[in-house]
């Protein structure tokens, strides 16, 4: 080839490059559609930049060498335009039929939930928050020693399966109700102290429509961790309007409750991402979620001795920007301190290596669900549900602000480090109490660590 040809060939590929441009920006119906996903090899990230103008495609699981990115069709032949050195995720991923088939569908996970529920009544149900897009249910166990009554009690809950096809955290979460119920039943001390004094809520799949289809998006082929408000963003009103149905379930569940924990589950590397995803900003209380990133990684192969992460955890913004996931909005808007969980290198492995997965994670999912009672709350009289808490941790004689927070519905629960805090709890009457706690995780209290400054 002469010069004269590849100069043409060049211009070529970046006149198709910037037409294909222009019609993934022009049309907001595109807006976090994932219907192709392509592996990217750009070790000088030389594409990356140009990719990541496009708000409307998604970049996941980024190392050294490579990452994904998903968009609507067509994405393929921009990529392949740029010249990038790209692999059609759905190849990478690719699973024999037989291997596919020996996971449950939806409905046999609604079964398996079913009949869980039954098998343990004493201490769970099953309940559905709302319905995906196409239909399906969207299935939350509770599990505690009254699960059909509302206490008073630190709220802790885990989702799985966000994405259709990363799916060992919704064999996982399945497998841990099961343990949970049978070791109660068991007379297991620990798990009956978690149990009898704390709501544990456990969604297994958020996406049961794209589990069906091994897709990462839900029926309409949108990304669901990409859909939630964005304080760093324009989109960051905390409403759900134009949201995909499985995102708005999510958002009003959440306003219902009082959870202070969560965790996320994913697929495609391990690690333990934690936020913010967004801005490079340190997120409140960070040195708190290194920890507990740190202690659930700390006994969990392939995170503690992870040649790519350092202990097995990474803060999400230094890994890749994410705008519009659900650990930023869930700790932003809802003071819920939320990880994310990346379970599996291979984002569908065999079934019959699922077993593994959760020997290695089992540990770690109960103890992080425990770490919910290393913080305080507040119960406020039924005449003044409403009202203020300021907090101060006490170190060395001084007092640390850790925040002001908003209490509404009567109660209120904080995960925090572990030390003395003063309390000063304001009504919306005016009305204003003030008084020290311990917060100490290896002193767990009877229904939790709360408050009760009204008789």
């Amino acid at each position: 080839m002469d010069w004269q040809e590849f100069r043409l060939g060049l211009k070529c590929r970046m006149i198709l490059s910037t037409l294909f441009a222009l019609l993934i920006s022009s049309s907001f119906a595109h807006n976090g559609l994932v219907e192709e996903g392509f592996l990217v090899r750009d070790s000088n990230k030389i594409f990356l930049k140009h990719i990541q103008r496009h708000k409307d495609l998604v970049v996941d699981h980024m190392d050294k060498k490579s990452y994904e990115v998903y968009g609507p069709h067509g994405l393929g032949t921009w990529l392949e335009s740029m010249g990038a050195d790209i692999t059609d995720l759905a190849v990478i991923d690719g699973l024999d039929e037989k291997a596919a088939g020996d996971y449950p569908t939806p409905e046999e996970i609604s079964d398996q939930l079913l009949k869980l529920s039954q098998k343990f009544p004493n201490i769970m149900t099953l309940s559905s928050i709302g319905q995906t897009r196409e239909g399906r249910n969207l299935w939350v166990m509770k599990i505690s020693d009254n699960p059909t009554v509302d206490e008073v009690e630190p709220e802790v809950k885990y989702i799985a399966n966000m994405h259709g096809n990363e799916i060992v955290g919704r064999e996982l979460m399945l497998k841990l109700i099961e343990d949970i119920g049978n070791r109660y039943n068991a007379g297991d001390k620990d798990i009956i102290e978690l149990v009898d004094n704390t709501e544990v809520f456990i969604m297994p799949s958020m996406n049961p429509d794209g589990a069906l289809k091994r897709q990462r998006g839900n029926g309409a082929w949108k990304d669901l961790n990409r859909n939630f408000p964005d304080f760093s963003t324009q989109d960051n009103r905390d409403v759900p309007d134009g949201r995909e149905p499985e995102t708005k379930a999510v958002m009003a569940w959440q306003n219902s409750r009082n959870f202070s924990l969560s965790a996320n589950f994913h697929g495609g590397t391990k690690v333990v991402n934690y936020p913010w995803d967004t801005t490079r900003d340190p997120a409140p209380l960070t040195d708190l979620i290194v920890e507990l990133s740190g202690e659930y990684a700390s006994k969990v192969d392939g995170f503690f001795n992870s040649t790519e992460f350092p202990g097995g955890i990474v803060n999400g913004n230094a890994w890749y920007e994410v705008d519009g996931g659900m650990q930023d909005w869930s700790y932003y808007y809802h003071n819920d301190l939320q990880v994310t969980i990346e379970l599996s290198h291979t984002k569908w492995p065999p079934y019959s290596d699922i077993p593994q997965y959760y020997s290695e994670n089992a540990w770690s999912l109960v103890r992080f669900l425990k770490r919910i009672h290393q913080g305080l709350g507040v119960k406020l009289p039924d005449h003044s549900p409403s009202g203020k808490m300021t907090l101060y941790r006490l170190i060395n004689g001084q007092k640390q602000k850790i925040g002001d927070y908003k209490i509404s519905g009567g109660e209120f629960y904080k995960v925090l480090n572990q030390g003395v805090y003063e309390v000063i709890v304001t009504l919306d009457s005016g009305e204003t109490k003030t008084t020290r706690v311990d917060v100490n995780f290896d002193l767990l209290r009877p229904n939790g660590n709360f408050l009760s400054l009204w008789p």
